[in-house]
């Protein structure tokens, strides 16, 4: 009887405590691994990062793009500027034109 007093005694807070920190660590445990952890916050942090500088970088390409196509507009555009350089990068000539070869 008296065995079984000490026993409980020692047994039953022993269990309890090891259930109580196996509780403790295991929500310690997914409140840094789960799908709403710690780790996963720093990971969607790093990706919204990246994205607003994917986003940053394709803004100022859109207003490059559209001040570009701003300066096709037929008030701003010379003609003859614009045939030497169609001109040029289609790599056509007329035959009264003068090449003259630049070599590095």
């Amino acid at each position: 009887m008296v065995v079984k007093r000490r026993f409980r005694g020692i047994f039953l807070p022993l269990v309890l405590y090891v259930a109580s920190g196996a509780a403790a660590f295991f929500f310690v445990n997914e409140a840094r691994t789960g799908s709403r952890g710690i780790d996963t916050r720093n990971a969607l942090l790093a990706e919204i990062s990246r994205l607003s500088g994917d986003r940053d970088r394709l803004q100022s390409e859109r207003i490059s793009i559209e001040h570009r196509n701003a300066m096709l507009s037929s008030a701003s555009l010379d003609p003859d500027l614009l045939e030497e350089r169609a001109r040029l990068i289609l790599n056509r000539g007329r035959p009264t034109d003068v090449v003259i070869a630049l070599t590095p």
